[in-house]
């Protein structure tokens, strides 16, 4: 892998005002495009039918093979990188939080779906074999979309999304996925994951996540560790090292500065940490990924 001089954030383009998007793009389109050429993050949402072509998808340093007539979701803000090795044809959906959440329910949904959230592996992208139904709902979202003057156009959209995703769902859990039973501690734990998204940078004490919450933290490790089997100091330990791995491979930031970015003041207290959760050295993971 060739390391990146810095992560390509790729914001949806707002003069698209419906907040959704089709796009066409096999090995040659990924290729000539600068945010497709180099791992990117999308601040929107994306769904990638690969029609034709086995390849390997990379999300957040996992490598997650792909046979041909396959979804993949991938989350908000995970950064990917397309095959540029194999040959292949694929469909891209991307959709804004915006377009999709009209109210708190909606927001809750795509927060909690088992299609862009795997609590317990911590996986940014979920595959699933394409069906006739998922095909049928696909294509009535792209027809849709061409009907570009149509006043019913955006709330139809929308809804077919839904159905999709819905559907999407059952054909995972159909798989031998086992969700998690919605319960007051997943509920803790989506809040706690939400507020750790936005403050992990700098704050790693769990006291301040279970007062953000309002809970003791008795309760929030007693969330953590039943739905997930995890501690909420472990979960916050994995998304700094996420986002150290982020930068040390797709960044030129020296290692200092990385490490003052997530929070710590003495360079060395940064080199431990990542060591110890990873067995290597900031330095020797930069080198491992940059050959």
């Amino acid at each position: 892998m060739q390391m990146a001089e810095k992560i390509r954030h790729l914001v949806f383009n707002e003069k698209l005002s419906v907040g959704i998007d089709f796009i066409e793009v096999d090995h040659n389109y990924a290729q000539s495009k600068k945010n497709l050429a180099a791992p990117h993050r999308a601040s929107f949402y994306s769904i990638i039918w690969f029609k034709a072509g086995d390849v390997v998808h990379q999300v957040d340093f996992s490598p997650i093979n792909i046979q041909a007539n396959t979804f993949l979701f991938v989350r908000k803000d995970a950064i990917q990188f397309f095959d540029h090795e194999h040959s292949f044809n694929s469909q891209v959906l991307i959709f804004t939080e915006t377009f999709f959440c009209i109210n708190e329910t909606d927001h809750q949904f795509l927060k909690s779906s088992v299609l862009f959230n795997d609590f317990k592996n911590e996986c940014t992208a979920v595959s699933i074999k394409v069906t006739p139904a998922l095909q049928s709902l696909w294509s009535m979202m792209t027809a849709e979309f061409a009907h570009s003057t149509d006043p019913y156009r955006t709330r139809l959209l929308k809804n077919y999304l839904y159905s999709f995703l819905l559907t999407a769902e059952r054909e995972r859990n159909h798989d031998g996925f086992q969700q998690l039973v919605p319960n007051i501690q997943l509920t803790q734990l989506i809040l706690f994951k939400e507020e750790l998204e936005q403050h992990f940078r700098d704050q790693k004490s769990i006291a301040f996540y279970a007062e953000k919450l309002a809970i003791t933290s008795k309760v929030l490790t007693n969330a953590t560790l039943k739905t997930v089997g995890k501690t909420p100091k472990q979960m916050t330990d994995e998304r700094v090292i996420l986002e150290a791995k982020r930068m040390l491979v797709y960044s030129n930031d020296s290692g200092k500065m990385i490490g003052f970015n997530l929070g710590f003041a003495e360079p060395t207290n940064f080199v431990k940490f990542f060591k110890k959760q990873t067995g290597l050295t900031p330095s020797a993971f930069r080198i491992k990924y940059s050959s």
